[in-house]
């Protein structure tokens, strides 16, 4: 125990002072927010469609005119601004008004508008979305003034001015508001911080172990420490050092929200299970124990840090299977798809804490998928243990598929015998 209490207080002494640790732990957060979380808010503002209202109070300065041929324009609907349009007798004197700068563009409404329903625009810079909103106004203008109904004029431009979505899908824990962001923005940051803080901690332990190789302090560490306390005591010291970067992320996470009233209040219809946070540091936990062991294992048998990176990707390979399937938990929590990944032990430290995040997932699939993500754990710790030896941890021999084969095989020959 005292030999894995060094290692312990080394592996974590050495993380804290590297700058990269606490340039990840302060700039990561902000990396998800611009990468994700912030894009998706700023889609769904984007597309939705402005309202006449909108339009009104959003419209530009400068004014437009319009040439009225067919006579249709006698008043502008009540409570429209009389500065956006100006009228102009004819046509030489609208494009004199745009000359001179008193307005941006002009409409002509021919003679036979009323027959053919054509109005055309000059506009002193071409562009192809030049006019658009003047177009709307435009319409609502004609509308008004043929129909004779400022109601009905409104309902043409905008048909459905207040709509009320309700979901026909299975009720989740926060379903009340489909267009909150926050139900996808908070399940999606929760997949995110997990992944990485498990895998970028589990890299850490790939990292320590072949550096120690490469400088040949594993040859002095060997000759007081036995390879199963070297492994024990890293894997403790890295994941002490993994939870004090989640705590930092957690804790800025709901700094940043109370000093925010706006997300804050919207944050208040946005209720997390009771008991969540004791389950998420639990999946993570396990989840890094069993990730740091594989890595560890492949740390181990690699003669430097560029050949362990060539395989860490299909290490965490199957924490990546969540975020691919991301839509499957934000649209379909209590789905077969995701409760099938949060039962999956490979898979389950990411995705039961996602599911758990939106929706009322029974106690015991919870409490099954935990014992089997467990279970899974011992048995790759026992796995990772074999691998390291001294034969191992002192081998300069390349890192390849035919030497794992052979280095699993008689890994499992000794654990049968």
């Amino acid at each position: 125990m005292r030999n894995i209490g060094l290692v312990l207080r080394h592996e974590i002494k050495t993380t804290l002072e590297k700058r990269s640790f606490w340039l990840t732990t302060f700039l990561f957060p902000l990396f998800i927010i611009a990468s994700t979380v912030l894009p998706q808010l700023l889609a769904r503002d984007t597309f939705q469609e402005p309202g006449l209202d909108t339009l009104l109070a959003a419209a530009q300065p400068q004014s437009a005119g319009y040439v009225d041929a067919a006579g249709v324009i006698a008043a502008l609907p009540p409570g429209f601004p009389p500065e956006l349009l100006r009228a102009y007798p004819d046509e030489a004197s609208a494009q004199a008004a745009l000359a001179a700068g008193e307005v941006g563009q002009y409409y002509l409404i021919p003679a036979d508008f009323v027959a053919t329903g054509d109005v055309v625009l000059v506009d002193s810079h071409f562009s192809a979305f030049t006019g658009l909103d003047g177009g709307t106004l435009m319409e609502y203008v004609l509308n008004y003034n043929l129909l004779g109904d400022l109601a009905l004029a409104r309902l043409l431009i905008d048909p459905t001015p207040s709509v009320t979505m309700q979901s026909i899908a299975p009720a989740t824990q926060n379903s009340a508001d489909p267009d909150d962001p926050f139900v996808f923005a908070v399940p999606f940051a929760v997949m995110f911080i997990l992944f990485f803080a498990i895998t970028m901690s589990a890299g850490f332990m790939l990292q320590s172990v072949v550096k120690e190789k490469e400088n040949r302090t594993a040859e002095i560490l060997l000759l007081s420490v036995r390879p199963r306390e070297l492994m024990l005591g890293k894997v403790l010291g890295l994941g002490l050092v993994a939870l004090l970067q989640l705590a930092i992320w957690m804790g800025g996470g709901w700094l940043a929200l109370n000093q925010s009233g706006n997300v804050a209040t919207a944050l208040t219809d946005f209720t997390l299970p009771a008991g969540f946070a004791i389950w998420a540091v639990l999946y993570f936990l396990f989840g890094y124990i069993l990730y740091a062991s594989v890595l560890g294992a492949l740390g181990a048998l690699a003669p430097n840090v560029r050949e362990g990176t060539q395989f860490t990707f299909l290490a965490i390979l199957p924490l990546l299977v969540p975020i691919w399937l991301n839509t499957a938990f934000t649209q379909a929590p209590d789905g077969a798809l995701a409760t099938a990944l949060s039962l999956f032990p490979l898979t389950a430290p990411t995705a039961m804490v996602t599911r758990l995040s939106i929706s009322h997932v029974p106690l015991w699939q919870p409490v099954v998928s935990l014992a089997g993500l467990a279970g899974t754990t011992y048995l790759f710790v026992l796995l990772s243990g074999r691998f390291f030896r001294a034969d191992t941890l002192l081998s300069d021999a390349s890192l390849n598929w035919g030497r794992i084969v052979r280095e699993v095989r008689g890994v499992r020959l000794h654990l049968t015998a």
